[in-house]
């Protein structure tokens, strides 16, 4: 696998985005395939996870969504980062797990609802919660259910509301 630097993929994210470059261009100027793709931002995200460096993650987050990287393989590192407040990537991380829709997040996913990191205080519509109650409800299950209710005795209103919203939106079946 060749390396390429985090600064040359950002560069390569950005002509991309700027229309400047099409996807394949993209996909070929990244490494030869997904499965090398992967294994590079796992690595470079675990690397960024022990540095407590955010501007990494959040290249790396941003490269998992412009490649469509959906793969089992970024769900431990992404579990560990929603414990860590040093990052700006919350919401991504919960979308993610939402799309991924694996009953093992369950857990991540709750204690990432209830984990009130200060730069989250400021958001009385509780938005990070609010994607955290979609995912609980997009995996439904029984367990994801049990979750949403223990949300349900928030002192916070809208809290509630969140949890109570997927409640009633989802059958929680296995």
């Amino acid at each position: 696998m060749e390396k390429i630097s985090l600064e040359e993929l950002e560069n390569l994210m950005w002509k991309k985005y700027k229309k400047q470059i099409n996807f394949r261009q993209l996909q070929k100027e990244f490494l030869k395939n997904d499965d090398e793709r992967i294994e590079y931002i796992k690595t470079e995200l675990e690397q960024a996870y022990n540095e407590k460096n955010g501007d990494s993650i959040d290249i790396l987050i941003s490269a998992i969504y412009m490649f469509k990287l959906y793969s089992e393989k970024f769900v431990d590192i992404l579990c560990k980062l929603t414990k860590e407040e040093w990052h700006g990537k919350h919401e991504d991380i919960v979308f993610y797990l939402q799309q991924m829709e694996l009953p093992y997040t369950i857990n991540c996913i709750y204690e990432l609802a209830i984990s009130n990191f200060e730069k989250y205080r400021w958001d009385d519509n509780f938005a990070l919660v609010r994607k955290c109650c979609f995912a609980l409800g997009d995996i439904n299950t029984p367990k994801a259910k049990e979750k949403l209710k223990l949300l349900l005795q928030s002192d916070e209103e809208m809290i509630r509301k969140h949890a109570m919203k997927q409640l009633e939106r989802c059958d929680f079946s296995d």
